[in-house]
């Protein structure tokens, strides 16, 4: 009867730590990514998100052009993860802000590729995307990686 109540907590333990440790392989990391020209090599999470709250608009003597993907995963993640907001929340944040202040919100694009296309033509842009999206492109830089789950 030992033998038996053994075997069962060692295979639960071993069960258990198979499932962590296959969260961990799999958890995804979301890159903050921009314009090579643009004039900053590394960003905070709290300046990200006063660009994408369209408080911080300007940085040295270029305009920010923020641009967010309509991809609803990638999206998700982003907003819950970096804005700490939901998305009904950030949709009704720029409803008022756009009727208050005239302020439009950041440019959307269909996916990663889109993004990534358009931020490297675009002086000043930046945006996020998946961080295997963006390795080994030219036009582009890594301001912050976060790992966000999966």
């Amino acid at each position: 009867m030992k033998d038996a109540k053994f075997i069962f907590v060692a295979g639960s333990t071993a069960l258990i730590l198979s499932v962590i440790l296959c969260a961990d392989v799999f958890a995804r990391e979301l890159a903050v990514i921009a314009n090579r020209e643009y004039p900053m090599n590394s960003i905070s999470v709290s300046v990200v998100k006063d660009i994408y709250l369209g408080e911080k608009t300007i940085d040295g003597n270029i305009k920010i052009r923020p641009m967010e993907q309509r991809d609803e995963a990638i999206r998700k993640m982003f907003i819950e993860r970096v804005m700490g907001s939901t998305i009904d929340g950030y949709k009704a944040y720029w409803i008022k802000k756009f009727f208050q202040e005239g302020i439009m919100p950041p440019a959307a694009k269909g996916t990663s590729s889109e993004m990534i296309q358009a931020i490297m033509k675009t002086a000043g842009a930046l945006g996020y995307a998946w961080i295997d999206d963006v390795r080994n492109e030219a036009g582009i830089k890594v301001l912050m990686k976060m790992e966000v789950g999966n």
